[in-house]
Order: structure tokens, then C-alpha cells, then sequence
């Protein structure tokens, strides 16, 4: 498959992003969530996942059939549900570890229950369960795609989304099992549908995106407005008031499309410049292993957030500073080891391929 290096690199900032804003307190939250505005980096990051998987399965769907893409999709729902439940299972063992007042430690069993029915997800642990219901919704989504019924996908889509503001989906509250997470799934799937629109249509040889100065000025004004309503308030009445949650905020839906609009606006030729630096050059490798760095960091700010007492707290701003960017770039231990691993596999079938079958009786 041929990479696309700008969503690649992408997906490792945002990654970078999320790895530093989940740690405790940290000092760099400001510049690590919400530093563009409304939108924050899982806004980027679902979006890009479902551009990335039209792109990857209509690409198999074309080549071996609809069954192909049921069973790629599956296969990678069951590698994100297994890493779901291998997480799960560090923070209940963490949590009973430490005898913290909470139901994982105090009811673990019944905890790995009922999160692996995605009834408990707690804090960080809320968005691979919504990645195992995007991933098994593939099939569905793209073929009707591929068959003239993007128009209904997407209002089927449109009508979840505005059903999440008035609620639907939510936490239900005062029950101490059950836990859905900050993530309403019926929200965030249309930023997964969007991207898997906007991926679909470049398969087919469509146009993705409307080149327009009138749309890049009025996103451009959007975005700015934004990121100003952010940092310095300029209207303290109204629905334009900051949410930090990432659920029942239409305009931080807005934000993000400005921004992702400005963000494909930009040409082509910065990234051959961008490509010669190495920061850009970790977070494009960060971006082709983003489950195994996902998971890597999770598990990473889980255990600080639950060592804080100990290891956080007695260290000054500057090491706090300190600790926050050397966490984020410990992000390229998982992906080396999984580039590794997919090397040593890609060798093991090359090997097996050149075996001779055995000769007949």
C-alpha cells in the first residue's frame, strides 16, 4: 500500500498530542489540547482513521471482493478490541495493585465484565471500544458508498450526530458498573463517516474536496476567530463559550472542518521540505504504527497518573517539561518494535513462498 506521508505524519502529531495532554497536570496541556482552538487532536485523529480505511479497504474491496473487506475489517476489529482488553486488564490489575477507591480495584471482575461489553470505559479507556464499533461498521458504510448511497450514509449519520446534543448516547449516571466514557460514539462517528467520504471519493477518482478561495477565506476567518474565542475569551456569553468535553459542541465540529480544510490547502511541496527534519520524520514513523503507540501510551500515562504521589508531584515545572517530552518520545519504542515484528513476518512469508511444494507420489 502506498503511504500517504502527510496523513501519516499527521496521525503521529496528534498521537504525540494525546500521549502528552494524559499526563498528570502536566504544564504543556495548554499547547497539548484545545491549542487551535475548539478542536483538539482526537478530532484530527478519528478523521484521518476513516479517510485512512476507505482508502486501505475499497482498495481491497476493488482488487478481491466485498468478502475481503468483511474479513480485513474484522481482523483488525479483533486486534483493537484484543488491545482494548490487554489495557483493560493493566488498569483493573493497577488499580487493585495500589487498593485505589474505585470500581476496577474494588470490583474487578465484575469491571473486565462489563468493559468488555464496552459498559465501563473509564478515563482513557473510552476510545478503542469506539474504534471496534467504526472498524465493524466498514462493510456497511463503505459498500453503500460504492453503491450510490452516500447520500444515505450520510444522513444517517447527520441524524445520530444531532441526536448527541440532545443527549442520546450519554453516560447513564449514579450507576457505579456502568462507565461509557467522554466519548459518545454516536458524536464521533461523523468524523469517522466524513473522512470515510472524503477517502472513498478519491478512490473512485472523485473530487475530495471543493478547491475554493471563497470557502479557504471564510475557513481561514472561522479558524482564527476560534482559536481567539480560546485563548482570550472575546465573547463570554453564549454558544460560543469553550467546551473542553468532546461531546455537545457543534462548533467545535465547525473548527475542525475549517481547520481541516486549511490543513489540506496547504501544498503539496512543504512536505518535501518538512520531510528533511526529524521531528517530522517521527512523527510520520509514529503514524504508520498508531495502534501499538496508542496503546504504548496508554498504558505509559495510566501508570504515572497512578505513581503521581510518588514520581509526579515532587518534580519541579522544568521536570515536569522534561518528563512530558521525553514520554512523547518514548513513542518510537512501540513502533520500532512493531515495524520489527512486520519486517520479520513480510521475511517469514517471502521464505515460505520460495519453499518448493513437495513432489507427488
Amino acid at each position: 500500500m502506498v503511504r500517504d506521508w502527510r496523513v501519516d505524519t499527521l496521525r503521529g502529531y496528534f498521537l504525540f498530542l494525546m500521549t502528552v495532554a494524559h499526563l498528570p497536570e502536566e504544564i504543556l496541556l495548554r499547547i497539548a489540547e484545545y491549542f487551535f482552538g475548539f478542536a483538539s487532536a482526537p478530532d484530527g485523529f478519528v478523521f484521518l482513521s476513516g479517510m485512512t480505511t476507505a482508502r486501505v479497504y475499497l482498495r481491497v474491496r476493488n482488487k478481491r471482493g466485498p468478502a475481503a473487506m468483511r474479513a480485513k475489517a474484522l481482523e483488525r476489529t479483533r486486534d483493537i478490541y484484543f488491545t482494548h482488553m490487554l489495557l483493560l486488564s493493566f488498569a483493573i490489575l493497577a488499580g487493585v495493585r495500589i487498593g485505589a477507591a474505585s470500581a476496577r480495584s474494588l470490583h474487578p471482575l465484575r469491571t473486565l465484565a462489563c468493559g468488555a461489553v464496552f459498559l465501563y470505559q473509564p478515563r482513557m479507556l473510552d476510545i478503542l471500544p469506539m474504534y471496534c464499533i467504526f472498524f465493524l461498521s466498514i462493510p456497511l458504510t463503505l459498500e453503500a458508498m460504492m453503491r450510490g448511497k452516500a447520500w444515505l450514509v450520510g444522513l444517517i449519520s447527520g441524524a445520530l450526530w444531532l441526536a448527541t446534543q440532545w443527549g442520546v448516547g450519554d453516560a447513564v449516571p449514579g450507576v457505579a458498573w456502568i462507565d461509557l466514557g467522554a466519548f459518545n460514539v454516536l458524536a464521533w462517528q461523523a468524523y469517522f463517516i466524513a473522512g470515510q467520504y472524503i477517502g472513498y471519493r478519491k478512490v473512485v477518482g472523485k473530487t475530495a474536496v471543493p478547491r475554493s478561495r471563497a470557502l479557504l477565506a471564510v475557513c481561514a476567518a472561522i479558524a482564527l476567530f476560534l482559536l481567539l474565542q480560546r485563548h482570550f475569551g472575546l465573547v463570554t456569553t453564549g454558544w460560543l463559550q469553550f467546551v473542553g468535553g468532546p461531546d455537545h459542541n457543534p462548533i467545535r465540529f465547525v473548527d475542525a472542518a475549517c481547520l481541516g480544510y486549511l490543513l489540506w490547502r496547504v501544498p503539496r511541496a512543504l512536505d518535501e521540505r518538512l520531510k528533511e527534519y526529524r521531528l517530522f520524520q517521527l512523527f510520520n514513523f509514529l503514524g504508520q504504527h498508531s495502534l501499538q503507540v496508542f496503546a504504548f501510551s496508554i498504558a505509559l500515562t495510566t501508570t504515572m497518573v497512578h505513581f503521581r504521589p510518588y514520581f509526579w508531584n515532587p518534580l519541579s515545572e522544568a521536570g515536569k517539561v522534561a518528563v512530558a517530552v521525553l514520554s512523547g518520545l518514548t513513542l518510537i519504542v512501540p513502533a520500532r518494535l512493531h515495524q520489527i515484528y512486520r519486517e520479520r513476518r513480510s521475511a517469514k512469508r517471502v521464505v515460505l513462498a520460495q519453499v518448493p511444494a513437495p513432489a507427488g507420489n
